[in-house]
């Protein structure tokens, strides 16, 4: 089935000498099942033979969005967990987790987006707290940053937690009911392990209709043994889903027999988050601490070099600049060892860079490392009075997710959500990244390709992301010109098509 769509105008994102240019004025599009046959004039006499026309009138259309780092499962169960995000204190979270849990009958509370900065009580909430709150039920309340979390009790019972790091005490050396990393991964797989199936199903569901309905037509999903586990990776890898999602495995380990049928590393943690005060950071936070590196040296770089050997694209989280400088020179060394070359052609990537030194763009660059970052991180949290400055200060905050200087140095980005640590967005993330706190902005062109081609190119996918001849059929409509409106979170997505098929909205295809 040949369908022609014709738009007020179109995006394509092709370079300016290939047919569908921005200097082609194109309207229409052509698309044979799951490829784009022809891009052009809207003229009858231009367009070739289609089954049928579909007229978008005022619409316009661009390449599908692609979210590159998210955590699609939990996400899904975000949206029937408690929204702890804008608390302003322990007491209103409290208050939201009781108001949920004597509204369901579920036996597990999962709460998510709680942010302790500025909190009166100078503190997350404590198991008793919880248990008061939720009598009888099992609850985990996830901090924003997915590092951190708040527990009952009675799960802090069935944990081991002389064997754990990151378990907070009090005075007395009682656990309060906070865990961080290790204690907080822990957990996590404790309670996701008591979920009921459908229920984790759904979610998975749920994800996939909230992503197309935003016009992201590609999830970049990014498994991890303490997050959402193995099963739920592989089952990401094997389903059949509305919209594409790609798996990432967080484990060194490349080799084991279940674990090839997904790409390795993404968010495999070299260190923590700033929230949760655990980013390995040169100079220290100000309240304490220097954050810490989760593997050594020699491990990261045999992973690159076992990666890159192997030929297979591998990332890391990398947050604080310890922890960039780790993994730029573990791909030094797997250059040293393979060439540049062969670490260019695998188009590694590094998740968040939030706080570079000066001199890893132009390294990252060297070895065509992508950045793989989150805009609506400097949205939420830079400018002199949030949380980079409240940790690091002002002058540090400023420098802190530098998409300018990233870009100016030749690195190419990949614009994701984090979901659920931020909500999936593009075009906030496309908006925060034109409006960076400290100035280091793009432009709303160079923002659009970094959340629709970067994600593309990150992941070796040479046939999708410009709307031309021959490229997959992966685009979105939009009820106004992207390009031409003062702020792009104003658009509505009234269409999606992911790999020829329709994803969201009324768009009579397959």
């Amino acid at each position: 089935m040949r369908t022609l769509l014709v738009a007020a105008g179109i995006h394509p994102l092709a370079p300016p000498d290939e047919p569908g240019s921005p200097d082609n004025a194109v309207r229409a599009i052509l698309l044979d099942g799951r490829r784009i046959a022809w891009v052009g004039p809207a003229e009858p006499e231009h367009a070739p033979a289609a089954d049928r026309t579909i007229d978008l009138g005022g619409a316009w259309i661009t390449p599908a969005f692609v979210d590159a780092h998210v955590h699609a499962t939990a996400t899904g169960l975000a949206a029937t967990g408690v929204d702890l995000s804008g608390a302003a204190s322990a007491a209103e979270a409290l208050d939201r987790v009781r108001r949920h849990a004597a509204a369901s009958d579920t036996a597990i509370v999962q709460g998510f987006r709680w942010d302790d900065l500025g909190w009166p009580e100078g503190r997350p909430m404590t198991a008793a707290e919880v248990a008061e709150a939720a009598p009888g039920k099992t609850v985990l309340l996830i901090r924003v940053d997915a590092h951190s979390c708040v527990v009952d009790p009675g799960t802090l019972a069935r944990l081991p937690l002389p064997e754990l790091d990151g378990v907070d005490r009090d005075e007395r050396g009682s656990p309060t009911g906070w865990l961080a990393e290790q204690a907080c991964e822990a957990a996590r797989s404790l309670i996701s392990g008591g979920l009921p199936s459908s229920q984790v199903s759904a979610a998975r569901e749920v994800a996939c209709a909230d992503a197309a309905a935003l016009g992201i037509a590609s999830l970049h999903e990014m498994g991890h043994p303490g997050l959402s586990g193995l099963d739920d990776a592989l089952i990401w890898a094997g389903g059949s889903w509305p919209i594409e999602v790609l798996v990432w495995w967080a484990e060194l380990e490349t080799t084991a027999s279940p674990v090839r049928v997904l790409r390795p590393g993404g968010d495999l943690f070299l260190d923590g988050s700033i929230g949760s005060r655990s980013a390995a950071v040169t100079g220290g936070y100000r309240d304490g601490g220097h954050g810490a590196l989760f593997h050594d040296d020699a491990e990261v770089a045999a992973f690159f070099t076992a990666c890159t050997r192997a030929g297979q694209s591998a990332g890391v989280h990398a947050i604080g600049d310890v922890a960039i400088e780790q993994a730029i020179a573990g791909l030094e060394a797997a250059a040293e060892a393979l060439g540049a070359a062969a670490v260019r052609r695998c188009r590694h990537r590094i998740e968040h860079v939030e706080l570079p030194r000066a001199d890893h763009p132009s390294r990252m660059a060297r070895l065509g490392v992508v950045a793989s970052v989150q805009p609506a991180f400097d949205a939420e949290w830079g400018g002199p009075d949030r949380l980079y400055a409240e940790r690091f200060g002002s002058e540090r905050a400023k420098v802190s997710n530098p998409f300018r200087s990233l870009a100016a140095a030749g690195v190419r980005l990949a614009f994701g959500s984090d979901s659920t640590v931020t909500p999936f967005d593009p075009w906030g993330g496309v908006h925060a990244a034109e409006h960076h706190r400290g100035g280091l902005s793009l432009s709303r062109i160079e923002a659009l390709a970094a959340h629709t081609l970067g994600g593309r190119f990150v992941a070796g996918q040479d046939d999708v992301g410009p709307l031309r001849p021959g490229a997959r059929a992966d685009l979105a409509v939009w009820d106004a010109d992207p390009l031409a409106v003062e702020d792009p979170r104003t658009l509505r997505c009234l269409g999606t098509v992911s790999a020829g098929r329709h994803a969201y909205g009324q768009l009579p295809l397959p």
